[in-house]
């Protein structure tokens, strides 16, 4: 047996509760290794598209204790939610759609689960809107191969919530604009071959050809993910509202949104320069592994949380120690609601997750537990989600 398909043994037989002390010591070991976050994700990608994931409340609640039974004797002194073990707990609730966060308070830490909530909202899809350089506007969704249209030398393609550049080796000062809202998600592969994911309520303007040009410039609203195509004759530029970033071809994230209290880049492979668009304009450079989050005074550079920064491009939402604004801000982006706060709301930090393509009724049930409660007036001219004590 090779020491994929033993991970992948260990996983199932820690998933079912069958997992004895030595298999859950074998399986952390594996997982703690540099690919171990790669290799989980995997695995609970693989197990979602299984049909025989239990529903049972009562076998949800025995693999949540079997986990918290080994957390607290093995992880000292590292926190709980920063162990492996505690991620592959959270995979497990993940595999069967159950909501689960860790509410972090003066109290023992501690997994909670709900059975039912009344509230319901259907989870983002794949859409947007492609405005051309002559005015004319696409809606795109997700369908199959579509040729979309002829822009400068380039044939637009739609496939499977993408659409494609091809071919454009012409000069052109033509501009596109590819606008996600709230609700939503897409991606574009541009005319160089760089590859960009947009998240919930974000929008990115780029040339259509970036022949004749001595750099490859693009701007962004809210999020996205880049895979930048390799080109040292012509640096890649991303502008946001508070940051430039300057690279040749490498990974990273961006999330720039405006009521976000700062813009944050991570960086995941090669090397990005940060340079701030306000204030003191002081210039970064990031390794593998580090953001630099702007706000209005000032940058710091440190070391990323990559689960949390990346989980929306994995199709999850993956919150360490997150206040509740935080957590409604995604929320108000991805179901595509408004949200409101009314009253003394009690600040509440949570860590843990949930699938993107869950209902939002999920999410609110484990939130409902804390004594937050929510309303949803949902109606023709409006969907509000009202939070209140």
């Amino acid at each position: 047996m090779n020491r994929d398909q033993h991970i992948r043994q260990l996983f199932e037989r820690y998933i079912s509760g069958k997992c004895t002390e030595a298999e859950l010591d074998q399986l952390v070991s594996y997982l703690e290794d540099p690919d171990g976050d790669n290799e989980l994700m995997e695995l609970i990608s693989a197990e979602m598209q299984r049909d025989d994931h239990t529903e049972d409340t009562e076998q949800v609640i025995a693999i949540t204790q079997n986990a918290e039974r080994h957390i607290f004797d093995r992880t000292r002194p590292k926190p709980f939610y920063q162990t492996t073990l505690f991620r592959i707990a959270i995979a497990a609730l993940l595999l069967i759609g159950i909501a689960v966060l860790v509410i972090i308070g003066d109290k023992k830490k501690q997994v909670e689960i709900i059975a039912d909530a009344q509230i319901s909202l259907p989870a983002g899809t794949d859409k947007a809107i492609l405005s051309l350089s002559d005015g004319r506007k696409v809606e795109l969704g997700n369908t199959a191969n579509t040729d979309l249209a002829k822009e400068s030398g380039s044939n637009i393609i739609q496939q499977d919530g993408e659409i494609i550049y091809n071919g454009n080796k012409l000069e052109s000062n033509a501009t596109n604009q590819l606008e996600v809202p709230n609700g939503g998600k897409y991606s574009v592969t541009i005319s160089d071959g760089t590859k960009i994911w947009l998240n919930a309520g974000s929008k990115i303007i780029y040339p259509v050809s970036f022949a004749g040009k001595s750099h490859r410039e693009i701007v962004l609203y809210g999020e996205a993910y880049f895979e930048v195509a390799k080109d040292r004759a012509k640096p890649f530029i991303v502008r946001t509202e508070r940051q430039k970033i300057e690279v040749l071809g490498t990974h990273f994230n961006i999330n720039s949104y405006t009521d976000e209290p700062q813009a944050v880049t991570t960086l995941t492979e090669g090397s990005v320069r940060i340079t701030e668009t306000i204030g003191k304009q002081q210039a970064f450079t990031l390794r593998p592994g580090e953001m630099a989050a702007t706000s209005q005074d000032q940058t710091k550079v440190g070391m990323a949380d990559m689960e949390s920064a990346l989980a929306w491009q994995k199709d999850l939402f993956f919150f360490k120690k997150a206040s509740l604004r935080n957590i409604m801000r995604q929320v108000a982006r991805w179901y595509d609601v408004q949200v409101e706060f009314k009253g003394n709301v009690p600040e509440r930090y949570f860590t843990g997750g949930v699938h993107r393509n869950a209902n939002l009724s999920e999410l609110l049930k484990i939130l409902m537990l804390n004594d937050i409660h929510f309303t949803l007036m949902n109606n023709q001219k409006n969907r509000k989600l009202i939070v209140e004590p």
